[in-house]
């Protein structure tokens, strides 16, 4: 007879008369409880390794294996893989925490703070929120949040806010000091956490991408009304990210978006000028004197009253813009989150209905994987396998992606 996937043979010796039995898996557990190995094993491993039960179901169909019933793997997992994944990453964050704190020492943290919903639009059902520490690069804390919880009142936009101050609260709670955030800009986010007693100390900051962004969508649509706009646009991205990324103190700031803006007077030929009510700290391009020209050698020189340089111009010199740029962050930003984002996607995959017993499980999932490889990371245990050139639009310049080995993934075995 079969019992899942073991095989139980009972027999009658010919010779002595007795009766035997043999089992082709070891038991595990005790009194009543004992189950064969495999059968335990398996919807566990599936479980904590991302992969869906009914993918597993068609998979023993087709190769003709006897596995658990559904209900007996989904029942194994709930009661027994849940508690032991939540135990392994409650120690395994405590070792993360730890190590997070002495790196931090007393000048606190700087974390990165973003959201991902289970599904794109304004129906999401589940949202996780993910501190993630900018130093140490570790995924310090999670929060999963359902629609229908209380203070959400069934409105998915809330639930981003909500899981984020409730992560810092666990934090700050834990005996974090944290000095600098840094989230995309998000205004129910900031509202809430600049309003929170526990949080409002926090420096709060927006992430580079997301500030820029905006402006290059307003930018393209000039574009439709001014075509002459367009070969601008590579010009005056490449001189905005040198900005950006020369001037990264905080007092310097208000001086990056001065040289933001005189890119405006170089285009018209002019670097230098007078100090007025626009340029009040700097008198003069940040480049070098330029060589003399060439002989046949075409250089860009716009009118005042160009079509294009006047919409440049409107845009440049925004208060939108002005407001992002002064508020963005230099030497942090929510990459990391967003690497987090598409690893936690092998375990709970968008548009994938799932309780929220189950979301937060998965989240804790994801959060042992992308810790492990941190921390495998660190101890210089993950080779270079290869790597990629891939165009950013965003930096308008190619950009590396290099493939990593895998992590130790210890923790698997521990669950």
């Amino acid at each position: 007879r079969s019992c899942a996937s073991a095989i139980v043979v009972s027999y009658e010796c010919l010779f002595c008369n007795g009766e035997y039995l043999w089992e082709s898996q070891k038991k595990v557990g005790s009194g009543r409880g004992q189950v064969y190995s495999l059968n335990h094993f398996l919807p566990i491993a599936a479980f904590s390794t991302g992969t869906l039960l009914p993918r597993l179901n068609d998979l023993a169909k087709v190769i003709d294996l006897s596995i658990p019933s559904d209900s007996s793997m989904r029942r194994r997992i709930r009661l027994i893989g849940c508690e032991a994944i939540q135990r392994v990453f409650n120690i395994r964050q405590e070792q993360v925490r730890t190590i997070a704190k002495d790196v931090a020492g007393d000048q606190g943290l700087q974390v990165s703070i973003d959201g991902q919903y289970c599904t794109p639009g304004f129906n999401a059902s589940n949202c996780k929120v993910t501190v993630i520490d900018c130093e140490t690069r570790f995924a310090l804390a999670g929060v999963a949040v359902h629609k229908k919880e209380e203070e959400i009142d069934n409105k998915s936009i809330r639930m981003e806010s909500v899981g984020a101050l409730r992560a810092l609260e666990e934090l700050i709670d834990d005996g974090f000091t944290i000095r600098t955030r840094v989230n995309d800009q998000n205004a129910t986010v900031n509202k809430k956490l600049r309003e929170h007693p526990k949080t409002a100390a926090i420096v709060g900051k927006h992430d580079w991408w997301h500030v820029i962004k905006p402006l290059r969508k307003d930018w393209f649509k000039a574009v439709k009304l001014t075509p002459d706009l367009l070969p601008l646009h590579c010009k005056f991205f490449n001189h905005l990210f040198y900005a950006h990324t020369k001037y990264t103190e905080d007092e310097d700031r208000p001086k990056a978006l001065e040289v933001v803006k005189s890119f405006v007077m170089h285009c018209q030929g002019i670097h230098r000028w007078r100090k007025n009510d626009d340029f009040k700290l700097i008198t003069k391009c940040d480049h070098a004197a330029l060589k003399r020209k060439k002989k046949g050698e075409i250089r860009l020189k716009l009118k005042a009253d160009a079509p294009e340089l006047l919409m440049a111009k409107q845009l440049i010199f925004s208060e939108k813009f002005a407001k992002g740029f002064l508020s963005a962050a230099t030497l942090i930003d929510t990459a990391l989150n967003e690497s987090y984002h598409a690893l936690s996607l092998m375990y709970a995959p968008k548009r994938l209905a799932c309780s929220p017993f189950y979301y937060n499980m998965k989240m804790r999932l994801a959060m042992l994987h992308y810790n492990d490889l941190v921390m495998a990371d660190m101890m210089g245990l993950r080779d270079e396998i290869g790597t990629t050139v891939l165009s950013r639009k965003g930096r308008l310049v190619p950009a590396i992606k290099r493939k990593r080995g895998p992590g130790t993934r210890e923790w698997t075995v521990d669950v």
